[in-house]
């Protein structure tokens, strides 16, 4: 399991491996950017499940 960062739900994913990295790329991201992240967590079994939205 992995979870992964997009801007948008379309936008190529930023890959991280842990919840702690994404959340902690995704503040950073929020920062520099100013618009929202999303977080999701990727399964190989069961697929991708948002699980947060930083911003």
């Amino acid at each position: 399991m992995f979870y992964e960062l997009r801007d948008h739900p379309e936008d190529l994913p930023i890959q991280c491996a842990t919840l702690a990295e994404a959340r902690r790329r995704a503040r950073i991201r929020v920062e520099k950017f100013g618009f929202s992240v999303l977080i999701y967590e990727v399964n190989p079994f069961t697929g991708e499940k948002l699980l947060e939205e930083i911003g």
